[in-house]
């Protein structure tokens, strides 16, 4: 097979058509079986080249890209030129509906998401059975509701004894920001049973819930997430806000990007085309579920975060600005490095890959910039969002193993400090700041109201503490040293200032 001749006829092919101006009508869904790894393009390289890529944004024509086999959409011409090129094709189906022929792709052939993936309603189900059978360990907490229909958004807050918050670090793990990006709940719920089965037997998960809170949010875009599980749509990537405002909904594309609508530089992220896949509201916080998200950080500091996204086999970490990295970067890239190192390729042949990603707009610079909490967005996957179920097993596996490198990071090193009014005792929301790690970028962080502590992950060695309180005399701490293995207490008691007569 002249593999050169092939790839120069796809895109000569494509090329044609864009000169011609005539739409091209693709009614076949064609596989393309054990496709020779030339015509498989990189990431980021669109279908259009001539080459068989998945990408994100996409639903024109390559559908999936998985384990050598793609599913894409053709036209008669398109499939012809396939034939003549000698590769292994089946027409799986044929249909004038655009639609029809995606669920075939993507669901399968019941046109139906394969019962080994959850409906909502059977996540909080279940975690509803763990929570009565185990209440000491785990318990449902309401962070809001959905934009269009109003249905709740639900976190699970688990520790050995989740009757009271605790003093200690809290990690979050999230899924389904985007809606087809279902892989992200499951991973979530597998986290939730492992850690509430795991707990009194496996000593590495004992470990976690005596030392930490762990919080699962395993749909943030309900209303979306239920588009795609219900069998709808499972193209379907925004949530179900009525943006036209007449009254229908569940219309492809409309809606609203979940992940483009958090507060830290907006204006920079997504788009304010709603006809767009990344469409980010009309202001920063118009959708519910962003406001759900802050609402669950207003009420935990959380020291470390994952959100859950699919596909490309990459953790995103904050980030690359103007060229500059993040100012915790040494041990954001480090965490990043260890949570890759354990997470295994669909293909076995290696682990996923690191990249910092961009200061605007989704969660990962937002939980960073804004509160602190090193997030990362994990792509799990390659080559879909809807993966075939004999996958499925694989990517959570590969997943919960990243879990534990990056809980790993949850015990230090870093500086565990509580600030309390020198008289009373009681715990003051301070500003904890280390000059020579913090920058304008990000905003100041504080310790939290309840407990007066803040958790913080430093490199070993000498660092400045400058710790201050409306109303008080600011601290300066010059050579805290911090250790290499756990965490290091720093406790200030702060005076209250004088008051001028």
């Amino acid at each position: 097979m002249h593999l050169r001749k092939i790839l120069m006829a796809w895109s000569l092919f494509a090329v044609v058509k864009i000169i011609s101006g005539a739409e091209v009508v693709r009614p076949l869904l064609v596989e393309i079986r054990h496709a020779p790894e030339a015509l498989i393009a990189a990431d980021g390289v669109k279908a259009g080249s001539g080459r068989f890529s998945f990408d994100s944004y996409d639903r024109e024509r390559v559908l999936s890209v998985v384990a050598g086999n793609v599913l894409t959409l053709a036209s008669r011409e398109e499939l012809a030129l396939m034939k003549q090129d000698g590769l292994e094709v089946v027409v799986v189906m044929e249909s004038e509906d655009k639609l029809t022929l995606i669920k075939r792709a993507l669901y399968g052939e019941k046109l139906q998401l394969d019962p080994i993936y959850h409906r909502y309603d059977q996540i909080v189900r279940r975690a509803d059975e763990l929570a009565k059978a185990y209440p000491e360990l785990i318990t449902r907490l309401q962070i809001g509701e959905t934009t269009q229909f109003h249905q709740p958004i639900y976190a699970f807050r688990l520790s050995n004894n989740v009757t009271r918050l605790q003093e200690r670090p809290a990690v979050l793990f999230d899924g389904c920001h985007h809606s087809d990006e279902v892989m992200g709940a499951e991973i979530v719920v597998a986290l939730m049973e492992k850690l509430v089965a795991g707990y009194g037997h496996d000593h590495e998960v004992t470990g976690w819930m005596n030392s930490l809170e762990i919080y699962l949010v395993p749909v943030v875009n309900v209303d979306g997430h239920n588009v795609v599980t219900s069998g709808h749509d499972p193209r379907w990537r925004k949530n179900l806000r009525d943006v036209n405002s007449d009254g229908v909904t569940g219309i492809y594309p409309e809606g609203v990007d979940v992940n483009r609508g958090y507060d830290f530089n907006w204006a920079m992220g997504g788009t304010d085309d709603p006809l767009k896949a990344n469409y980010r509201g009309a202001h920063p916080f118009s959708e519910s579920e962003n406001c759900a998200m802050r609402h669950l950080a207003d009420a935990r500091q959380f020291l470390l975060s994952v959100s859950y996204h699919s596909q490309g086999e990459v953790i995103y970490y904050p980030w690359s600005w103007n060229g500059l990295p993040a100012p915790d970067d040494a041990v954001i890239k480090s965490i990043a490095t260890d949570v890759a190192a354990r997470i295994r390729t669909m293909s076995g042949s290696g682990t996923y890959a690191i990249a910092p990603g961009g200061p605007s707009s989704q969660s990962y610079p937002w939980f960073y910039g804004r509160r602190g909490d090193f997030d990362f967005i994990i792509e799990t996957g390659k080559g879909s969002h809807l993966f075939p179920p004999a996958e499925v097993p694989g990517i959570i596996a590969a997943n919960l193993e990243g879990v534990r490198a990056l809980l790993a990071h949850a015990a230090g090193p870093g500086l565990a400090v509580q600030v309390t009014d020198a008289n009373s005792g009681q715990p003051l929301v301070a500003e904890v700041w280390l000059p020579a790690i913090e920058n304008e970028m990000v905003d100041r962080r504080h310790s939290d109201a309840r407990f007066g502590r803040l958790w913080r992950l430093l490199k070993p060695g000498k660092h400045q503490v400058i710790v201050s309180c409306p109303g008080y005399r600011t601290v300066v701490v010059r050579d805290c040293l911090v250790g290499g293995n756990s965490w290091t207490p720093l406790k200030v008691e702060l005076i209250r200032a004088a008051t001028t007569p």
